[in-house]
């Protein structure tokens, strides 16, 4: 059972005040809730009178979402002596729920609208039938032997009725079908309205029939009004995304803008109805004090041979056929108004709150809730990865100057003067950290990277090589209309070992070296005018003892 050893202690000191106790049935309900990232502060309330005297107040609409360790109660009216919680036999949802009966009730009267339609419809293609059969009537009029024996006078006669009944019929069916086809459309809007009534029946049957069973024992001196607040977490019942977007302008002065808001849905066994909502940045649920660190014993002592195996020609062929070591660098993530919005910066995290009351049924609605618009000014320059890429992207570099931190958002859209060019998952960024956006791929800034020169070793039949030698062309080429700032980067290697000796040579020279503390990581920037290529020439060299292998 989820609770504390305290509150079972407080619990068995109830038991005895059971018999004497009057039970006052108080139904709450959820008033505002607290939205984090992974979990929802759940705050209800109910109003009621209480005489003088002691009594029960049996709470038994919480769903069994809520977190009892996490539960606190304040009252108002009245001295709370002690608690009581059951998870199991609690009394059912009542069947004359005045909810369900009134969606129950709507449900009806659209399937009684439907069934109208179709009767009025049946009745339309019925007039269709009986056309069509006073048709064939006449048709087999017509065909009869005995008018064979009638005179003229009286076949034209007969003709006549014949094709004057037979176009009235005729006349009358495709009238009376066309009528059938019209009444027949209604059905759709009536269906739709149907499944509507049928969504909101069903998003009250799926908040659990069973709830806990919370009774708070109080003392009331004098009798008067009351009121009780309940605030409890909810854990992975509740779901909050950023809802983001980053639009950028381009010009003389670039900027971004970002629209935000936050996407919310909810399982937690009960519709919420007119709440007021807050969303958080703070976790609760995370690690709240600093790590325990640990005294670091060191020794030394003699070294062992490596073991040897048996069949040395085997090893030399391990040793030369194995692949060298990918060794990826290591990325450590930081993660970090509309009149409709207030946002509390004051203390640890921000605050977001909904100025509107939400409603939210479990299980069934997704609710985006727009927020504002924050814009600021960007860098905007072209970034090149030949090694990777065969174009350059459009990357804004910009600072977090809003103030607040920014939530991490996935799949966000990113616009370049109105137009949808890439999804992209942004990070976050703390208020004041710097941080970039990519806007997509430039197709006319094009790059190559072409391996000139490859050698291993000298020349002449040798048996081990200790020296790599490598030349590398690379080029870009504008064919857009504009002139762009690019920071080109590519990568030469490093060692950490001194008998690994490695050189390299630019040209031109880099603009910058060990790039953002990565070392070996290169950057070229200049601009390129409409038309214009730049070619870059990387030399290396990496030296090594004999018998020793590169890796």
């Amino acid at each position: 059972m989820r609770f504390s050893l305290s509150l079972l202690s407080l619990l068995a000191s109830s038991v005895a005040s059971l018999a004497w106790a009057d039970d006052i049935t108080v139904n709450s309900r959820v008033a505002a809730v607290t939205v984090f990232p992974e979990m929802a502060e759940i705050t209800r309330h109910a109003a009621f009178d209480l005489p003088a005297g002691q009594h029960r107040l049996i709470l038994r609409n919480i769903p069994k979402s809520a977190s009892m360790e996490t539960l606190q109660i304040e009252l108002s009216g009245a001295t709370q002596t002690a608690l009581l919680f059951r998870e199991d036999g609690v009394p059912p949802r009542r069947a004359d729920d005045p909810e369900v009966l009134a969606a129950e009730a709507v449900i009806k009267e659209v399937e009684a609208r439907i069934q109208a339609v179709r009767d009025e419809a049946s009745r339309a293609q019925t007039e269709a039938v009986a056309a069509q059969t006073a048709i064939g009537f006449l048709e087999q009029l017509g065909r009869n032997e005995g008018l064979a024996e009638a005179g003229a006078e009286a076949l034209r006669d007969i003709t006549r009725m014949i094709a004057s009944e037979a176009d009235a019929a005729g006349k009358q069916t495709l009238e009376a079908q066309i009528r059938a086809r019209a009444i027949e459309e209604r059905l759709e809007g009536l269906q739709e309205e149907l499944a509507q009534a049928e969504q909101e029946l069903a998003a009250i049957d799926r908040e659990d029939e069973d709830r806990l069973y919370l009774v708070v024992e109080v003392a009331v001196a004098e009798a008067g009004p009351a009121s009780l607040e309940l605030r409890y977490l909810t854990e992975g019942e509740v779901a909050s995304l950023p809802s983001y977007e980053w639009h950028l302008s381009t010009g003389e002065t670039p900027e971004v803008t970002l629209k935000r808001g936050f996407g919310l849905q909810q399982g937690t066994g009960e519709n919420w109805e007119n709440v007021a909502l807050t969303i958080s940045t703070l976790q609760p649920g995370e690690q709240g004090s600093p790590s325990e660190l640990y005294a670091l014993r060191r020794r030394i002592e003699d070294p062992r041979p490596e073991p040897k195996m048996r069949n040395q020609a085997v090893a030399d062929y391990i040793a030369a056929e194995a692949p060298a070591p990918m060794v990826e660098p290591v990325v450590v993530v930081e993660e970090a108004s509309t009149p409709a919005w207030g946002a509390d910066t004051s203390g640890p995290g921000v605050t977001y709150r909904f100025g509107y009351p939400v409603s939210l049924a479990s299980g069934v609605d997704i609710v985006k809730l727009d927020m504002d618009a924050l814009s600021t000014e960007v860098e905007v320059q072209a970034v090149a990865v030949p090694m990777r890429d065969d174009t350059a992207y459009r990357v804004a570099k910009t600072t977090n100057t809003f103030g607040e931190d920014l939530l991490p958002g996935y799949q966000v859209p990113m616009f370049v003067d109105g137009k949808l060019v890439t999804l992209v998952d942004f990070y976050g960024a703390a208020a004041g950290q710097e941080f970039q956006l990519g806007f997509g791929a430039i197709p006319g800034l094009q790059l190559t990277r072409t391996v000139l020169q490859k050698s291993e070793g000298e020349r002449g039949m040798i048996s081990r090589s200790n020296q790599q030698q490598e030349v590398v062309e690379i080029s870009v080429e504008n064919l857009t209309g504009e002139t762009w700032p690019l920071r080109l980067l590519d990568r030469v290697p490093y060692s950490e070992q001194e008998e690994l000796e490695i050189t390299w040579s630019a040209q031109p020279s880099a603009s910058e070296e060990n790039v953002d503390k990565q070392r070996g990581i290169l950057a070229w920037e200049f601009d390129l005018a409409p038309g214009a290529d730049r070619l870059i020439r990387l030399e290396t060299t990496l030296s090594w003892p004999e018998g020793k292998l590169l890796r």
